[in-house]
């Protein structure tokens, strides 16, 4: 049955047009957030300002253990025994176990965001990407596209799939396919079914935007500003290396002290 097209109905039509646009566009941006700028930042959190931290917590974690040590060989002098330095040395490690741990991880994770920094696609790959992935969210996200068919949704997985490990290549041969198969009729509903649409749609667009409000709250977006501020990332580093140089003076008066009470 043909719909007439009312003045109402293509105003119902327009609404719905700019919700999907909109709802396109917060998806993307959330979903790039997550998984693309999320991993990015702190990757490059890590390598400018992770390496200074992972000294500074080497050198705390040693400080800690030359203490440990200390006082562990003054309690053995001040009971009259000879310290057992084999068990000394063994209490301490397992009591700093979840630094080393620690120190371990985060150097790994250095590692990995050098790997993560030096595999990003090109500038007009990225834009390219996008733009692809935009149009295939339009034809085949779930929430604009009503009684979509399961061999559809598969095919979003696969788009989503695609997107993330940044498949330029596979996307645009999923883009080709749906231009041959898939025609679309989102207009042609009923005014009752257009409205409930727009009401879920509004729903969903907000729920996106309060996460992305959410998630600029916290790390690694907390630190956007002032890894694009050079400024101060040289200023935040200075703090590091600095409290690094003071924990080392600290570091070398303990290891003195260590020295003559093995020496006794």
């Amino acid at each position: 049955m043909e719909i007439t097209i009312t003045p109402e109905n293509a105003e119902l039509n327009q609404r719905l047009q700019q919700l999907h646009a909109d709802f396109t566009e917060v998806f993307i941006a959330h979903k790039t957030m997550v998984e693309d700028q999320s991993p990015i930042l702190t990757s490059l959190y890590l390598e400018k300002l992770g390496r200074f931290q992972l000294i500074l917590l080497e050198r705390q974690t040693e400080l800690s253990r030359i203490k440990m040590k200390i006082s562990m060989i003054q309690a053995a002098i001040n009971r009259n025994e000879s310290p057992d330095m084999d068990a000394i040395n063994r209490e301490v490690s397992a009591r700093l176990e979840k630094y080393y741990k620690q120190i371990a991880e985060q150097s790994s994770a250095i590692d990995s965001a050098k790997s993560v920094l030096s595999g990003l696609l090109s500038v007009d790959e990225t834009k390219k990407l996008k733009e692809v992935f935009y149009v295939l969210c339009k034809r085949l996200h779930p929430d604009l596209n009503p009684g979509q068919s399961e061999d559809d949704k598969d095919l979003f997985i696969t788009v989503k799939a695609a997107y993330d490990l940044q498949n330029l290549t596979e996307l645009q041969r999923i883009l080709l396919f749906v231009d041959e198969h898939k025609s679309s009729d989102l207009l042609t509903h009923s005014s009752d079914e257009k409205l409930n649409r727009i009401e879920q749609l509004g729903k969903n667009i907000a729920a996106l935007r309060s996460k992305i409000d959410q998630l600029r709250m916290v790390f690694p977006f907390t630190m956007e500003a002032m890894l694009n501020d050079e400024d101060q990332l040289n200023e935040k580093q200075k703090e590091v290396e600095a409290e690094t140089a003071a924990i080392h003076e600290e570091l070398l008066k303990q290891q003195a002290i260590l020295e003559l009470l093995c020496d006794e």
